[in-house]
């Protein structure tokens, strides 16, 4: 039988500096979830900053298409059908008019554009009376 030296195994001692397996392991867990997290966050960001800049320019296309309706002769104010916007892809805008009295109209001004789970739309709504 052979028998090795204890002066030939090496010896732990708890002073000893390193890292066992399992420290090693569960550090890299955590850092592994940790940039999970960061890269998580900064994809809804740069995707939360996408939605809101199409919600601005949707609001300022029901914005200018409420301007002109309101510098247009009452006689003319009438309903357009859902249709692209001229020079902006991806959104569309309908006007749809009603009669709630004589002499009133009242006009809601939507413009449409795509999220990534559909729809989403703007609309503006005011009155116009024939003086």
């Amino acid at each position: 039988m052979n028998r090795v030296s204890s002066a030939a195994l090496p010896i732990r001692r708890r002073n000893q500096a390193g890292f066992t397996i399992l420290e090693v392991l569960v550090a890299s867990l955590l850092v592994g979830i940790s940039m999970f997290a960061i890269v998580e966050a900064f994809n809804r960001g740069v995707f939360g900053v996408g939605e809101v800049e199409d919600y601005s320019l949707a609001l300022s296309l029901s914005q200018e298409k409420m301007e002109a309706i309101q510098d247009t002769a009452y006689t003319s104010v009438t309903n357009e059908a859902k249709a692209d916007v001229s020079g902006f892809t991806g959104f569309q805008r309908e006007v749809v008019m009603t009669n709630p009295a004589t002499d009133l109209k009242l006009v809601v001004v939507k413009t449409y554009y795509q999220v990534p789970n559909g729809e989403n739309n703007v609309s503006l709504t005011t009155y116009v009376v024939n003086n």
